[in-house]
């Protein structure tokens, strides 16, 4: 027998899937402040979005074998403490939500469509008014995978010219050019659009520094849909008081939530959302849907999708 405490709340018919595809197992959901030492002693799958389990779980989680992370990041997990549990994660569910999202902004941005929503609520009929073309723009994407794939392919039927980076250098789909991260600096010049999606790690803290955005045009955006620690505030606020780029678009932050009184929100030069990327919907079923199909080789873990490798933080 085994056993499954999930801290996400599954819908109840798939609560009943899992029932009738395995009845050999018992689930249990608890709120994560409701989890108890022998819920924790008892599990030997756990379901979590993955804040809720710090190092001093590892020793309650007595007999756990498989941790499934129905979210992509893994920040708040001591991985260097749970190299002896099989971890997966959600990853390539947000492709969809985010792409949609990160163009919805991007949109909003060039073609000014908040600022005609205030016209119509103040009844202002703006005259010759124009908008801006996204069409033969060349954006930069840090990060390849599935959701840095997915955004490439849809803006380049957009007409953009897209340019990928990851670790190596090596072609990935949707990008019509691959650069390694240690290259960034010196190719960021050609953008016109950046937008970040590299998972927070050691590699990646802070890594987007004044240097940086020294080498960017003046004239481009920049979008983080990523991390927040990707950058110091230190690092945003000076980029937005000396206007080395046209604008930010910042979905992610250090502090989250994003204080009322931060001089973020004084700057007009930067476009804040409140970590929303992601939040549709289809997440959940996305991320169950994973589960089920690894739940069908809980006895071969090495079989199962979006294996994590603690060592490497991803």
């Amino acid at each position: 027998m085994k056993h499954i405490l999930s801290t996400v709340h599954l819908k109840p018919h798939m609560v009943e899937a899992i029932e009738e595809a395995h009845p050999e197992l018992t689930y249990i959901y608890r709120k994560s402040e409701e989890m108890t030492e022998e819920d924790k002693a008892w599990c030997d799958i756990f379901v979590t979005y993955g804040s809720d389990f710090t190092s001093e779980d590892v020793g309650s989680f007595k007999n756990l074998k498989w941790m499934m992370v129905m979210s992509a990041g893994l920040d708040d997990l001591p991985l260097e403490e749970l190299e002896h549990v099989h971890i997966t994660n959600a990853r390539g569910i947000h492709k969809i939500q985010m792409t949609e999202y990160t163009i919805g902004l991007l949109l909003d941005f060039y073609k000014g469509f908040h600022q005609l929503k205030e016209d119509q609520a103040q009844g202002h009929w703006r005259k010759n008014a124009k908008t801006e073309e996204i069409y033969d723009k060349s954006v930069h994407i840090l990060g390849t995978g599935s959701i840095g794939s997915h955004l490439a392919s849809v803006l380049e039927a957009f007409g953009l010219k897209t340019t990928g980076y990851n670790t190596t250098g090596h072609e990935a789909e949707g990008f019509q050019a691959v650069h390694a991260i240690s290259d960034l600096n010196t190719e960021i010049g050609a953008a016109d659009i950046v937008v970040n999606i590299l998972p927070s790690t050691p590699d990646t803290k802070h890594m987007l520094d004044l240097d940086f955005f020294k080498e960017m045009k003046e004239s481009a955006v920049f979008v983080n849909i990523g991390r927040g620690d990707i950058m110091t505030d230190e690092t945003i606020t000076a980029v937005l008081e000396e206007g080395m780029i046209r604008h930010m678009i910042l979905d992610v932050f250090n502090e989250e939530p994003l204080p009322k009184t931060h001089e973020f929100y004084t700057f007009d030069n930067l476009t804040i959302t409140p970590h929303a990327s992601s939040k549709t919907s289809g997440y959940l079923k996305r991320g169950f849907e994973i589960f089920m199909r690894n739940l069908l080789h809980m006895n071969d873990f090495n079989a199962m999708e979006n294996i994590i490798e603690p060592s490497r933080g991803y």
